[in-house]
């Protein structure tokens, strides 16, 4: 670290009570923005739409498991001073980091035609004059100017608390609008279950909400952070950890609930289908409402999920990585080019290869 981090860091770990809680959060909201993108929100809305509330199990069951590998990994790069990746080549070899850095890299690459789309609906739902593709490569010029501020890690950590906040309040005012709605017998309202169909929406979800590659991405946050044992010993590590995965898991539940109260049987395919039926129900006024909350996830998950991927595959490879890397940087940018190239070619995210994507988390 240098000295204006050590300086930083000092100032935290010296304030107490609620000041240094306040001051310890960071990543976790990092990890929540770039996990809660218009994938995982179009899949946690299909998981209820399709098997109505019988699959909330399955989301206590991925939070608690992304929970404990965060904070375990967490641990690891604050004891050892490495980031989880680095601790894989060196324990187990270059060929399994590698492998694993290579697997991360290309989901995110992929995850990035979805993100464009996102955020070109996330425009348009809030100028409608503007088209959804216009919209993503406004979206993604702002993520590239982005990259190339100064202090950039502690510039994210803030924006990224402000957008997480946003998009709880409008999907929990979402599910709220959408509880009156009577139940009609359409899909089940068991809390607990395993329907015929569901294992793939649940590799699906499992993919995204609790991808292992994003863990191991959080140990790399948490080494930019400035964390140390004091840290662990506060509690101020695991207060981190809890809030973004309690983050991650109102979001993805509230759209869970969403799906399963308004659109019973009718599964969505992008967040315009969503923001079109809470519009029939709760008025107009929710589309720019909503369309905050959507745009917030998916420039998110645009402007980071490229950093996750090549942050790995460095690490793996044994180069120099970081927020303000420019190397990382620039092939951030490549990525956000692939993204933007393959989805005006197909006008959208093929199906075909967001769900490669998403099992590949899985595997990875």
């Amino acid at each position: 670290m240098n000295k204006l981090e050590t300086n930083k860091v000092s100032q935290r770990t010296n304030k107490s009570g609620l000041k240094y809680f306040l001051a310890a959060l960071g990543p976790g909201f990092i990890l929540a923005s770039t996990t809660i993108g218009p994938g995982s929100i179009v899949s946690s809305t299909n998981a209820g739409a399709n098997f109505g509330y019988t699959l909330f199990w399955w989301f206590i069951v991925m939070l608690i498991f992304r929970a404990v590998f965060s904070l375990a990994m967490n641990r690891y790069t604050v004891v050892t001073g490495k980031p989880l990746m680095v601790g894989i080549r060196e324990k187990y070899g270059k060929g399994w980091a590698v492998l694993a850095g290579v697997f991360a890299f290309i989901g995110q690459c992929i995850y990035g035609i979805s993100n464009f789309m996102g955020c070109g609906l996330g425009i348009s739902m809030l100028f409608p004059s503007i088209s959804v593709k216009v919209g993503g490569v406004i979206a993604l010029v702002v993520c590239v100017i982005l990259y190339f501020l100064k202090g950039l890690y502690h510039k994210i950590e803030n924006v990224m608390k402000v957008l997480v906040a946003i998009m709880a309040i409008i999907f929990v005012v979402s599910v709220i609008g959408t509880v009156g709605i009577p139940y009609d017998g359409t899909v089940s309202h068991s809390l607990v279950g395993m329907p015929a169909g569901s294992m793939a929406i649940m590799l699906s979800l499992l993919g995204t909400t609790a991808s292992l590659g994003t863990c191991a991405w959080g140990s790399s946050l948490a080494k930019e952070k400035g964390y140390t044992v004091e840290d662990i010993d506060h509690g101020g590590l695991r207060t981190d950890v809890i809030v973004g995965v309690v983050a991650i898991g109102v979001i993805s539940v509230c759209c869970f609930f969403v799906g399963a109260n308004l659109l019973p049987g009718k599964p969505i395919a992008n967040g315009m289908d969503l923001v079109n039926a809470l519009s029939g129900l709760l008025g107009s006024f929710i589309r720019p409402i909503f369309g905050i909350g959507f745009l917030a996830a998916a420039i998110s998950s645009l402007m980071m999920a490229p950093k996750l991927g090549i942050n790995l595959l460095l690490q793996a490879l044994d180069k120099d990585s970081g927020m303000e890397n420019k190397a990382e940087n620039y092939i951030s940018i490549l990525m956000l080019i692939f993204g933007m190239i393959v989805a005006l070619l197909y006008g959208g995210a093929p199906a075909q290869l967001m769900t490669l994507a998403q099992f590949g988390g899985v595997i990875n």
